[in-house]
């Protein structure tokens, strides 16, 4: 596969798993890295800096979600944060409307997806 900066400029940014205008990021306790998708409607997770945590064969930084779709849920609209709590949880704020309004763009939803990641010890 070519580096970025070797695509041309018309082809669309690679979208290895499921990374699609990137806002939040956070690491869970096997130090993967999930990313909140603002486009998309999913979330992404890639393998961190302990790659004996992820898939055997997977590399630090390889995606672990599916390429292109992520983690997807037909719940999910435009995510702008994301956290992971004691328990393993992944929380998403799903805050931001699919097709905004001009007076309230906002969403109202938080989405958990539970027990999907390894759990954070403060």
């Amino acid at each position: 596969m070519p580096r970025y900066s070797e695509l041309p400029r018309t082809a669309p940014p690679p979208r290895r798993g499921g990374l699609r205008v990137p806002w939040g990021v956070v690491v869970d306790g096997n130090d993967n890295i999930w990313v909140a998708n603002f486009a998309g409607r999913a979330v992404s997770q890639f393998c961190g800096s302990r790659a004996v945590a992820c898939r055997p064969g997977t590399a630090t930084g390889a995606p672990i979600s599916p390429d292109v779709t992520g983690y997807g849920l037909d719940g999910l609209v435009r995510n702008t944060g994301i956290t992971i709590d004691q328990a393993g949880n992944v929380w998403v704020a799903n805050s931001w409307k699919q097709i905004p309004s001009q007076t309230n763009p906002g969403g109202s939803e938080m989405v958990a997806f539970v027990g999907a990641a390894a759990p954070v010890v403060p």
